[in-house]
Parts: structure tokens; sequence; C-alpha cells
């Protein structure tokens, strides 16, 4: 075998030194050698507000007991002081023990569905598919659950025939599951969900879905007058999506919704057999105020 020069040699030792001192590194100071290699890092949230609430308090409650020990207050003020720092030392404990995670923010929330409704909307309408969404019962699809529907152009109500994405008998279009399918399917399971008939139980079974159980929004306001149903949502927590989807396609929200206005028209489809389009979704001057109108189509004779 060939022996190494001392060039050769020399090089080798600096790579060997250079690697052992990166495996060194990457136990001690990892995120210096990432902030060097990749630039400034990403700043990343430490302690949640209750965990930093409870660091207040411990550091008040040390204080507290500082002051009692250093000055000369008298018994019964130096007492106070102590008791107070007991009191402070325990509900910070208390806070600090029972604190759990933040919640997946909001905004990240509202943003989950943006993309894959533009998506879908882009695909429409590059298959010539312009019609607005229309959630079919099961008597209406042969499914077992409600499907929606994106006809090419306008549809009537008739019934529909589709084992794929395009349906096999009845008018052209997409057929798709709703995005709040997998939702209504869990409730079904395991809250043993049953949608009502009449439209005042059914109004009730969205305040509770929306407003209860998924906390989509703070309040939620249902107003039927004939064939067309209004519904708010009033402090609406994932706002962002709606605003986003908004700005960038206006019309993408009739046509591919979101999963809130996917399952009030999934709900009522359902619960009226009937099938029901989403005529129109906006969002109002407060950004958290968003208002959903759907239009019950009669059936063809």
């Amino acid at each position: 075998m060939k022996p190494c020069s001392d060039h050769e040699t020399g090089e080798k030792s600096h790579q060997t030194a250079f690697l052992l001192l990166v495996r060194y590194d990457c136990t001690t100071y990892s995120y210096e050698i990432r902030e060097r290699i990749m630039g400034k890092r990403m700043k990343l949230p430490r302690l949640n507000k209750y965990s930093t609430a409870a660091m207040l308090f411990l550091a008040a409650a040390v204080v507290f007991v500082a002051l009692a020990l250093v000055t000369n207050l008298g018994e019964f003020i130096t007492a106070a002081y102590v008791i107070s720092g007991a009191i402070l030392a325990m509900t910070g404990i208390f806070l600090l023990t029972f604190s759990l995670g933040e919640p997946v923010d909001p905004l990240l929330i509202g943003l989950l569905p943006v993309q894959g409704c533009s998506n879908l909307c882009r695909i429409a309408t590059d298959l010539g598919i312009h019609g607005k969404a229309y959630f079919l019962p099961p008597r209406i699809n042969g499914e077992a659950r409600v499907m929606q529907f994106n006809p090419t152009h306008t549809y009537s109500g008739s019934l529909i025939s589709a084992k794929g994405s395009f349906p096999e008998t009845g008018p052209a279009g997409l057929v798709t599951i709703p995005f709040s399918d997998p939702f209504i399917q869990v409730l079904k399971k395991n809250n043993a969900l049953v949608i009502p008939d009449k439209e005042e139980k059914i109004s009730q079974l969205l305040r509770e879905i929306l407003g209860d159980i998924l906390a989509f929004a703070e309040r939620v306001s249902v107003s039927w007058q004939g064939a067309t149903v209004t519904i708010t949502l009033h402090g609406f927590r994932s706002p962002d999506g709606c605003t986003t989807i908004a700005r960038d396609s206006p019309e993408c929200c009739a046509r591919f919704p979101c999963t809130a206005c996917s399952l009030c028209g999934a709900v009522i489809a359902e619960g009226k057999d009937a099938v029901v389009t989403l005529n129109r979704c906006s969002v109002g001057p407060d950004p958290r105020t968003v208002t959903a109108v759907f239009v019950l189509v009669p059936q063809p004779d």
C-alpha cells in the first residue's frame, strides 16, 4: 500500500479533527452550528402564557419572602408577607403543574383547507366545470353518505349515479366527498349523531355541532325563509382561510366550501332529504363573522 505523503497526512488529520469537533459540537453547540450554516434560526416559543404566569407568581413569592427576611417590618407585617409569599408560591406551582401546551394556532387551522380548495377549484375550471356546490342526499346519489356535486353549468336536482368522480348517469360534472364528511362520520360513530328532519331541530343541531362540539364559532344563528337557509357564524375562530380564499378567488368558497360551510350543507341535505346548494358565502365587516346562504333545490317532476 502506497504510504501517505506529509501533505495527505496533514489533510486527513485536519479532517479527523474537524469531524471530532463537529461530533462534540452536535451535542453541545448544535444550535450554534446550525445558525452558522443556515443563518438565523426560527424563533420558537419556549413558555406558554400559563407557564409564564406561574413563573411570575413564583418570582413574586421569592420577593415577598425576601422582604420579610431582610427588612424589619414588625411581626404582623412580616407574617403577612410570609403568608402572601406562600400563597403566591402555591398558586405558581399549581399553574405550572397543570399548565398544558398551547393549542394549535387558529391561524394555522384556518389555512389548512385553503390550498386544497384552490387546487380543486382550478382543476374543475380546467375541466370546464363552473357550477356551484350541490349537496346530494343518499336518495339522490345512491351512496350511504351525502356527496358534493359540481355541475358543468346548471343542475335541476335530478338523480345522479356516480361510482367515481364523474357521473355515469345524469348531468355532467364532478362528484366528490365533502370536506366535512370525516367530521360527520366521527360524530355518528362516537356521538350517536342522528340528523333530524325538522327545521327547528336542524338549526339546534347546527348550533350544537358548530358552537359546542367542534367550537368553530362562538355563536351560530340559523334563519329559514322558504327554501333559503342563512347561517351566520359569529366569532368564527379560523377566519384567515376564508379571507385568503375570498381574496384569491371569490367564487371558490361557493364551489368548494370549507369544512364549516360544507358541514352545514351536508346536514341540511341529509335532514331535509333534498338537494342543497351553497348560493354564496361572504365575510362581513368583522372578519370573524361569516355568512353562508343555502338554497333547497325543488325536486323535478
